[in-house]
């Protein structure tokens, strides 16, 4: 039996989070998510990395209102202004209007949608405010990232045609961006004047501090209990000092 159109809901049932999207034809639309996902080539980021950590076994789909195709987009903009599953605590559309599709490359309303993203997305609401990533995530990510965007990268994704395709049009615009990706500090060709007898001493009792707290620091930063904030103020040192003490133990120097 054919499925009529509607309105239907993709729910991770791990999280609680969910997708909500319209269809003429829900039951050919539910193939389609759920082809894409499985083969990892779906538009939405964020629907795919979720299927990706929780497994297929862990979706459900559900038809939640039957309508006629005319009204696809109207119902459908209700359910998001009602759910809200384009925010991040919520679920996993991009786009809060019902028109807007979730690609957010060809969004019409691209630039209202960042900004409206980074809002919620700002501060305590982000997920990873005040936090760090453990050393061993850093090592997968460093992993994970070699050979990527390769043209080899984007045929395994997309196949051959598309994906040589999608090379190119990325190498394309890369090569059009006009952004200076330069460091300027404004000291170039500029020597610096002597060094004061009180900035050489305040240096100098930082290194010597280092010495005596670097063993508890690194263990601590293994230990993945604390956040940034609180290893600024357990140690009196700054966020870059907690930083570089961090590359040092993922770099193994």
């Amino acid at each position: 039996m054919t499925m009529k159109s509607g309105i239907y809901k993709i729910t991770n049932t791990v999280n609680g989070k969910f997708y909500v999207g319209s269809s003429k034809n829900i039951k050919w639309r539910w193939y389609c998510h759920r082809h894409y996902l499985e083969n990892n080539k779906h538009d939405n980021p964020k629907l795919q990395h979720s299927w990706n950590k929780h497994g297929k076994s862990n979706f459900t789909f559900e038809v939640i209102e039957e309508t006629n195709s005319k009204m696809l987009l109207e119902r459908e903009q209700y359910y998001l202004d009602t759910l809200k599953p384009y925010e991040r605590l919520i679920g996993y559309n991009i786009c809060p209007k019902a028109e807007g599709g979730d690609n957010i490359t060809h969004n019409p309303n691209r630039d209202a949608f960042v900004a409206k993203m980074k809002i919620i997305n700002a501060g305590e609401s982000n997920g990873m405010f005040g936090k760090i990533h453990t050393v061993n995530t850093i090592k997968v990510m460093k992993q994970k990232s070699v050979g990527r965007y390769t043209l080899d990268w984007f045929t395994q994704r997309y196949g051959k045609r598309h994906g040589k395709k999608k090379f190119v049009e990325r190498n394309t615009m890369l090569k059009s961006r006009k952004i200076n990706y330069s460091y300027d500090n404004k000291l170039t060709g500029t020597k610096r004047g002597p060094m004061s007898e009180a900035c050489k001493k305040s240096i100098s009792d930082s290194k010597i501090r280092m010495r005596t707290i670097r063993k508890s620091l690194h263990s601590d930063i293994l230990s993945e209990k604390y956040t940034i904030p609180q290893l600024e103020t357990k140690y009196g040192v700054s966020k870059p000092t907690i930083l570089r003490e961090r590359r040092k133990l993922v770099n193994g120097v």
